[in-house]
């Protein structure tokens, strides 16, 4: 006999199935406190174990959720999965939120800190970057060319408060078609040079590309800086006289931007500014079990000092 909770997670009380966390050979027995649970065939980790008999047709829950149908009758103790279950349309209830409670904040006296560089708009950054953005991909190139100069030990040894020249490139902004698409390049590229963990940045453009690096200077008010930030320099290809020119232009301004991104401190931080992006790295049948849960977590405490997490 195997312990129940030794080899198998049961997600949802309402579930029919549990998870096994390790495998199982056949005729293998899992006991819990009013359960025997015999395995009817050899169950890889990772796969379904059926906790009760589930009539044909009927629905199959997991996560407290229906995932599928019984194709044919299913056993306490049956493997489940592709071979048993099936797919079909039903009613669902999108009650979307029913489930979200008032935040419980901390009071202010309990805040945590961390070591952050504070930015002139009263955001902090985690990081501190000098940035090469492309407004377009045919200055992708110059970007990396400006960027490589960079790369060598001399920069961490002479600037030890930097944390790396990084370029922003893309493969879009050349015949983009006015409208969404356009819209949304510009927001993000924006979004890049106003970032808190960038102190400074150089734009690169073609010159004859949709996606004009002087119209996002105008729409996103980029030369109105605040006190404190650093000027960044804007440039094209064409307008500063071709590649090698751009790149030794690019490679000047990154070199007046070091020293002054150089000279910022890290100071102590409260975490409530912090944003905390987070972005699907490809799921698998463990996601929901380990880092979704664990990430959850993480977001609802740092939303209770009063910091941000975006799903």
């Amino acid at each position: 006999m195997l312990k129940f909770d030794d080899f198998a997670l049961r997600l949802h009380a309402t579930d029919d199935v549990a998870v096994l966390r390790r495998p199982v050979k056949t005729g293998a027995e899992l006991t819990a406190p009013g359960l025997r649970l015999p395995a009817h065939r050899d169950i890889p980790a990772g796969h379904k174990i059926a906790l009760r008999a589930v009539a044909d047709g009927a629905p199959i829950r997991k996560y407290g959720q229906i995932i599928g149908f019984a194709k044919g009758a299913i056993d306490p103790g049956d493997h489940v999965h592709t071979h048993n279950v099936a797919m079909r349309d039903y009613h669902r209830d999108y009650e979307f939120c029913a489930d979200a409670r008032p935040v419980d904040f901390y009071p202010p006296e309990q805040m945590r800190h961390f070591q952050g560089y504070p930015r002139p708009d009263g955001r902090v950054g985690t990081r501190n970057y000098l940035a090469v953005i492309s407004s377009v991909n045919c200055s992708a190139s110059v970007s990396h060319y400006v960027r490589d100069r960079f790369r060598t030990a001399d920069l961490r040894r002479d600037f030890p408060n930097v944390d790396g020249v990084i370029a922003f490139t893309h493969k879009g902004g050349c015949a983009i078609p006015l409208g969404e698409p356009y819209q949304l390049l510009q927001r993000v590229l924006a979004g890049i040079a106003r970032h808190p963990n960038i102190s400074g940045y150089v734009m690169i453009g073609l010159g004859c590309e949709v996606n004009q690096v002087q119209f996002l200077r105008q729409d996103f008010n980029l030369d109105q800086l605040r006190p404190g930030e650093a000027a960044p320099t804007f440039l094209t290809i064409q307008g500063t006289g071709g590649v090698r020119k751009t790149v030794e232009a690019g490679v000047a301004a990154v070199t007046r931007l070091l020293p002054i991104a150089n000279a910022l401190r890290r100071t102590p931080q409260p975490v409530s500014k912090l944003v905390l992006a987070e972005n699907c790295g490809g799921s698998d049948g463990n996601s929901g079990i380990t880092a979704n849960p664990a990430l959850g977590v993480a977001s609802d405490e740092l939303i209770r000092f009063g910091g941000t997490s975006v799903l």
